[in-house]
């Protein structure tokens, strides 16, 4: 049996000893944080944590869907009419200019008119822009990015932004938001976007958006366009434009100008394409209520795997083409396909030369529900394949793929399968 003063000796090296072991644990705990937050130097503070989503690695970075920063440590910008107020380090204000020359996050909030927020870092930097209620109007770019690595614009919880330009100087930065670097959107609160010189928003290499709800219009040319990718998931937006919608072009690399669509609630109105890829177009899943469009869905590769999906169209619903395909009219254009393989899909068509699916090269249909109103259901122009799937054409159920299009004879059900023009 112990004494009580071996008792005391006892219990005092063992307090000792689990407050060393808690200070090493919690030394050990913030060595892991630290070296977490160097790898992810601007997102991955968990001061503020909002959303969490999981989407496809293949399209979305760990940066593109963590909306999360430090109030604590960012630098703030205060717009205020035709000034702005600074505070931290990496930015800097000079006549309406208000620029960005390194790495790190910066919350923007108040009105302004005429200012640019102008974002100069070099191609290593990740920079983080926060709108939390944020008004910008001007005559030029009001975000315009000129180089970094990348660049996240976050709308802040619960705030209201509104972004519109009007005439330009320059072709510089044509866009009311425009970069020349990646640029992904994320958030939970809200961002208006209005372009009346020429694109809403642009992005001369990949755009994306992770989260938040938008509201962009184009007057002039394009809701969003970007030259390599343009990829959505889990964000809800209303687009509105003179020309199409959702639109990546990239006439130097045929490999790019993709779109792909995990998820989202998207309502469109576009007086030329509704969604529009010069290379591969995908839809995994969401909710798409194309109102108006002259064609609805559009890209050299076509593949719709899942979600609701409504168009309403004056040319053709979906559409295979290759734009750089030399192939005469009547002719199959090599690479171009339409694959269907779920989904809930309803196409409204317009009377006259148009097609609800039209594929200049093959059309494969393997499952989904396909509801068709319209002269011409399908016309394609290389292998006609379908597995699977329910198909309605004007309130009557179908079990093939009937060329219905031009070059096939006239109503539907008259042509053989894999016989029959391009709808163009």
């Amino acid at each position: 049996m112990l004494k009580t003063t071996q008792k005391k000796v006892v219990f005092t090296s063992l307090t000792v000893l689990l407050l060393l072991t808690a200070c090493s644990s919690k030394q050990a705990t913030s060595q892991s944080s630290s070296q977490t937050t160097t790898s992810e130097t601007v997102m991955t503070s968990i001061s503020n944590p909002t959303s969490s989503i999981s989407a496809n690695s293949d399209y979305f970075t760990n940066t593109d869907l963590t909306d999360s920063y430090d109030e604590s440590t960012a630098a703030t910008i205060t717009l205020s009419g035709t000034n702005a107020a600074i505070s931290g380090d990496g930015v800097s204000v000079s006549g309406s200019t208000v620029t960005i020359s390194t790495s790190g996050t910066y919350i923007i909030s108040g009105e302004s008119e005429d200012m640019q927020i102008l974002v100069e870092a070099s191609d290593a930097d990740k920079v983080q822009l926060v709108l939390n209620g944020v008004t910008m109007k001007g005559s030029e770019a009001l975000i315009a990015v000129k180089e970094a690595d990348k660049v996240v614009i976050t709308t802040a919880a619960g705030t209201i932004n509104t972004i519109e330009d009007s005439n330009h100087s320059t072709d510089d930065y044509s866009a009311a938001i425009y970069s020349k670097s990646d640029l992904t959107f994320n958030g939970s609160g809200s961002l208006t976007v209005t372009g009346n010189y020429n694109n809403a928003i642009k992005g001369n290499d990949d755009v994306k958006f992770t989260g938040g709800t938008y509201t962009i219009t184009s007057t002039v040319k394009h809701a969003i366009s970007a030259n390599d990718a343009l990829n959505i998931v889990n964000s809800d937006m209303t687009l509105t434009a003179a020309e199409d919608a959702i639109h990546s072009d990239n006439d130097e690399d045929t490999e790019l100008g993709n779109i792909y669509i995990e998820s989202g609630n998207i309502t469109i109105n576009a007086g030329d394409d509704a969604i529009h890829a010069s290379n591969i177009l995908t839809i995994d899943n969401g909710t798409i209520d194309i109102q108006s469009c002259v064609e609805g869905i559009e890209g050299k590769i076509v593949t719709i795997n899942d979600g609701s999906i409504k168009i309403v169209s004056s040319d053709d619903g979906i559409n295979g083409s290759d734009w750089a395909s030399t192939a005469g009219e009547m002719q199959k254009q090599e690479g171009v396909s339409v694959t269907i393989n779920g989904g809930n899909i309803t196409i409204d068509m317009a009377q006259g030369d148009t097609d609800a699916i039209d594929s200049n090269g093959d059309l494969t249909i393997t499952g989904g529900t396909i509801t068709i109103t319209g002269q011409s259901a399908f016309d394609y122009d290389g292998t006609g394949k379908y597995t699977g799937g329910t198909l309605i054409v004007n309130d009557k159920t179908v079990t093939d793929l009937t060329q219905t299009g031009p070059g096939a004879m006239a109503g539907f059900g008259a042509g053989a399968p894999g016989q029959g023009g391009r709808g163009f």
